[in-house]
């Protein structure tokens, strides 16, 4: 094919022969994107355009031989084809004038509105809907009958239709202009200018107000969960520390000496079940702050090195009973990071109390620190202990959750030190990571994300 001229072009046809055509390009949109779209139209000797019928040779598929059909072999869905495809489409297809009267009416919108085509043509398509919705189909088509932005970025509306047997009807609704080009069939009369489509969206909306109902209920109860807690810490910590506070003047004979050695022991006991409880009860607190997002952090720069290394310090006692090794490795000029200090001194304490716990003796627990080539900082406490089986990961993060009753019922615990520390490891902006095998040990890793890390 060659140019002939600014507006014409010559073709060949089927017969080989030369004839004089008018391309016309233009767009019509689609979910993609606007998709390109030319017409040919066939040229007479005095240059008037002759619009094919119902086809043009150069756009007809070939035929069984591989020849090009005649528009006589092939012409395309009629009307009648048209009207049964988009009668098939479950979603409401309707065109509409200039005005906004309707002039079609599918089958899938007599079943979203109840009406028939008979009582509904000619009526403005607004009058279908609810009150509020009325002024945005009007603004809607207004906004199409002028071009520019409005019609090319057009993302659809929700409005409410208004059905024949009362009751109203959630629907997405999405307008557009039709026509050759962009102003082709926008003119009076009674050619459809736009193309509405109406989908019903009845069961989204129910599915939407469900998910924001049992949102709103969850949230309630952990409201509740927390002031619960709140409550019932502040009632146990009161007689908490008239236990904790005589049973330590017991326990150092300050009025006196224990001349039963059974007394004192019993003292140490109250003493240490009184702290073990007053501990539990912090943890409980902490954990439902985290979750309720009521934590308060104060974020500084905290050198992580410097904190685990006063964190061994304080477990060395607890390590050197148990005769399991404590060792450290960080290397020299680590940045800091930006962190919540009593939080990471927390998180740190509980992963180095549970390594030695579940290590047995002559194992070791290694609290390192590094920074990855992408920029994270990596804070790891890795033990030789007994390890987790990789279905009971799941349930060692859960609140009150043991992983090792049943081979290892021996070791006590709660079950809140490692939901605890994932917990306040994510209110800090890091992850929380946790690789395990039984019997090789368990490896946690508590990873500063690039903007959390100082430069040095």
């Amino acid at each position: 094919m060659r140019r002939a001229s600014p507006a014409a072009w010559t073709a060949a046809s089927t017969a080989g022969t030369p004839v004089a055509v008018r391309v016309q390009r233009s767009s019509f949109p689609s979910i993609a994107g606007p998709i390109a779209k030319a017409e040919l139209a066939l040229l007479d000797p005095e240059g008037e355009v002759d619009f094919p019928a119902e086809a043009s040779p150069i756009a007809s598929p070939r035929s069984e031989s591989g020849s090009l059909p005649s528009s006589s072999e092939w012409s395309g869905p009629t009307a009648d084809e048209l009207r049964l495809i988009l009668d098939t489409a479950t979603d409401g297809i309707i065109t509409l004038d200039t005005a906004g009267r309707i002039l079609s009416f599918s089958a899938g919108a007599e079943a979203i509105f109840g009406y028939r085509q008979a009582e509904v043509h000619g009526r403005l398509l607004a009058e279908l809907m609810d009150a509020e919705s009325r002024k945005t189909v009007r603004d809607y088509l207004a906004a199409l009958g002028e071009g520019g932005i409005a019609s090319i970025f057009n993302d659809g509306r929700e409005v409410n239709a208004i059905a024949a047997q009362g009751g109203r009807i959630p629907v997405f609704l999405t307008i557009g202009r039709m026509g050759t080009n962009g102003e082709a069939r926008l003119r009076p009369g009674s050619a459809p200018a736009f193309c509405a489509v109406m989908r019903d969206i009845t069961q989204w909306k129910k599915t939407e107000a469900e998910l924001r109902r049992a949102k709103d209920e969850a949230e309630k109860a952990s409201a509740q969960k927390s002031d619960f807690l709140a409550r019932i810490s502040h009632e146990l910590r009161t007689p908490l520390n008239a236990i904790l506070g005589f049973s330590e003047v017991m326990r150092s004979e300050r009025f006196g000496e224990m001349r039963n050695p059974k007394y004192l022991a019993y003292a140490n006991d109250i003493h240490t079940s009184g702290e073990h409880l007053l501990s539990l009860i912090n943890d409980l607190l902490d954990l439902s702050k985290v979750e309720a997002g009521k934590l308060e952090l104060n974020f500084t720069s905290v050198n992580l090195a410097e904190l685990a290394e006063h964190c061994l310090k304080l477990m060395e006692e607890d390590a050197r009973g148990r005769r399991v090794i404590l060792r450290r490795n960080f290397a020299a000029n680590l940045p800091n990071v930006v962190a919540d200090l009593r939080s990471m001194k927390q998180i740190l304490l509980n992963l180095i109390s549970n390594a030695i716990k579940f290590t047995a003796a002559g194992g070791q627990v290694i609290v390192s620190g590094q920074t990855r080539p992408s920029g994270e900082f990596v804070l790891r406490v890795k033990d030789t202990g007994v390890g987790i089986a990789p279905e009971a990961l799941a349930i060692a993060l859960t609140p009150f959750g043991r992983a090792h009753d049943n081979e290892h019922p021996e070791i006590g615990g709660t079950g809140l030190g490692l939901p605890l520390t994932k917990a306040l490891a994510e209110a800090n902006r890091a992850r929380f990571e946790i690789t395990s095998k039984p019997e090789k040990g368990t490896s946690v890793e508590i990873v500063f994300p690039v903007n959390r890390v100082l430069a040095g």
